[in-house]
């Protein structure tokens, strides 16, 4: 399940742009590089994923509307941050990317709800128990030595 598409990325980035950004021939080609596109696309959500796994199934579906924004920002931030040194990124573009990384400590943290149907956490993976033997030599007696 994806959790932004090209279309959405379009609706943050202009075509124009995205093109310069995702196409590395020189000259520059009119076309968009798709490879490059999807690329950014998966870091965003491997990003989305890393910070909501252990509290949700993942993959999300469906998707809300506060995740789908976030990797759309990761994603922009992704291709932004792809050009060549020297080229400064644009203050909205890092901005939105630290404001996407706050939303989803917020929702790893349990600070904010993105609305799972379930409603449950789902279980930490590789929980486990452990049982020990009462002790026998107390702090009290340990510490006499």
């Amino acid at each position: 399940m994806r959790y932004c598409s090209l279309a959405d990325l379009q609706l943050a980035i202009p075509l124009a742009t995205l093109i310069q950004l995702s196409n590395d021939t020189v000259p520059a080609e009119p076309t968009l590089n798709l490879a490059v596109v999807e690329e950014a696309v998966r870091q965003g959500e491997e990003l989305v994923d890393a910070h909501l796994r252990g509290r949700y199934n993942l993959p999300l579906d469906p998707v809300p509307s506060v995740v789908k924004d976030a990797t759309v920002n990761l994603a922009r931030h992704w291709l932004y941050a792809r050009r060549p040194e020297g080229s400064e990124l644009p203050d909205a573009v890092t901005r939105t990317y630290k404001s996407a990384l706050q939303i989803l400590e917020a929702i790893r943290d349990g600070k904010l709800t993105i609305g799972v149907p379930t409603g449950e956490s789902a279980p930490e993976p590789g929980e486990m128990k452990v049982r020990a033997r009462p002790r026998r030599f107390g702090s009290d007696l340990l510490d006499r030595y």
